[in-house]
């Protein structure tokens, strides 16, 4: 089983969750600079369309083995990720929602989380089941250049435009 977690914890832990806030506490609605509200203030991430229709295994908050090693090096529940607020499995892959994001694991093992928008966008527009596929690295880039997380199928990106306007790009592999 291999943890995509080292590069992400340590940021996370190191940066306390500014670099995450600034970018992910966004509201869609809004065209400025992300907000740099802590994820705290901000409550559970929204996993309305996360959860899809049709599950294998029933939702719960029990963390599969290598979920749960990936969150007690993360620092559980006192760490950055928050408390466990779902659990749930379909066609071999497992999502965890916590308080602050998200962790897959898909049928090899390989544990990745995600954060902020880029989290938030790949949930919202089917989580499992989403058509770019499961995250395959944990996001990369900062406050200043914008981020970019690696999926099965393509990119999702939270980047400013020209004008200093956040928004998600997501693009499919060709």
């Amino acid at each position: 089983m291999r943890i995509h977690l080292k590069r992400t914890a340590t940021v996370l832990v190191a940066g306390g969750l500014v670099l995450g806030a600034a970018a992910c506490n966004q509201d869609d609605s809004s065209d400025t600079a992300p907000d740099t509200s802590s994820a705290a203030e901000s409550g559970a991430p929204d996993t309305s369309s996360a959860s899809g229709s049709a599950t294998e295994a029933p939702s719960g908050t029990e963390l599969t083995e290598g979920l749960q090693a990936a969150y007690d090096e993360a620092g559980g529940e006192q760490g950055p990720w928050g408390a466990v607020q779902n659990v749930e499995s379909r066609n071999g892959a497992t999502l965890a929602t916590f308080d602050h994001g998200w962790a897959v694991e898909n049928g090899d093992g390989d544990v990745v989380p995600l954060i902020g928008k880029i989290g938030e966008t790949w949930a919202n527009d089917g989580g499992l089941d989403n058509e770019i596929g499961l995250p395959t690295a944990p996001e990369t880039g900062d406050a200043m250049q914008g981020w970019t997380q690696d999926f099965e199928n393509g990119t999702i990106a939270w980047m400013q435009d020209g004008s200093g306007n956040w928004s998600a790009d997501i693009r499919s592999a060709p």
